[in-house]
């Protein structure tokens, strides 16, 4: 299985995080606050528990967010 992000909206992410958040957890963050690249870079990946994949991410560089969704697809074999 491969995971392709697909770049979306504030609202789609923040409507989905706000609807499921009780049941959200993190499946992944990368958090650099410059202090090893030069540039500050905070990611987050959210998913439901059980699941093998994350749901939606938030990437911030240098204080520019942007917001993705997970699409999970069959890998050719």
């Amino acid at each position: 299985m491969t995971t392709r992000w697909i770049p979306t909206s504030a609202a789609v992410y923040g409507a989905i995080r706000s609807f499921h958040h009780a049941n959200m957890q993190v499946f992944g963050t990368v958090t650099d606050l410059g202090e090893y690249s030069g540039h500050e870079h905070i990611m987050t990946e959210w998913g439901l528990p059980g699941a093998d994949y994350p749901l939606v991410k938030v990437d911030s560089k240098d204080g520019i967010a942007s917001y993705w969704i997970a699409v999970i697809t069959k890998d050719d074999e």
